[in-house]
């Protein structure tokens, strides 16, 4: 059971109904506003103006999502094994690195990042992994229980889908 209680889906903005319907979004529908603008950032994250495919971030974030305590988050994909891509493959070791210990990044990792990447996809994927960061922390903190089956199938849409 969460620390807090989601609110009732059907007592905000018909606009933001269905998003209070999740766990992690029912939390935050305590203040619409943050919803509102939480939702709209994993959006353009995953828009038609992102950089980096969402594969790459969607794998990047399994990496990060193992390690940060949240079991919603973490349940929502587990990372492969294998990365024969090798953006993929780079985006999951920084997640790692993030993970792990953010103070050991250096020059260094970026100048392996632009081997494959470009400063405006560097931004995106850190960025990225910021936010997902911090949804991972909220997750733990509001201690928010496995996603259901129905809630892993909705989110793998929404990754493939935006």
């Amino acid at each position: 059971m969460s620390r807090i209680p989601p609110v009732d889906p059907e007592s905000v903005d018909p606009d933001l109904t269905e998003l209070a319907r999740d766990p992690f979004y029912g939390i935050v529908a305590h203040r619409p506003e943050i919803l509102a603008a939480w939702s709209e950032l994993d959006k353009v994250f995953f828009g038609p103006s992102s950089t980096v495919s969402n594969g790459v971030k969607e794998e990047a974030r399994r990496v990060l999502a193992q390690g940060v305590g949240c079991t919603y988050c973490a349940s929502l994909g587990a990372p492969r094994d294998e990365h024969p891509d090798r953006r993929e493959a780079l985006a999951a070791a920084f997640a790692e690195l993030l993970l792990t210990d953010h103070r050991q990044i250096d020059d260094s990792t970026f100048a392996v990042l632009r081997e494959e990447f470009t400063d405006e996809e560097i931004v995106e994927l850190v960025t990225w992994l910021c936010f997902k960061y911090g949804s991972n922390m909220f997750g733990a903190l509001m201690r928010l229980s496995p996603a259901t089956d129905v809630q892993v199938e909705g989110y793998a849409q929404f990754v493939v889908t935006g």
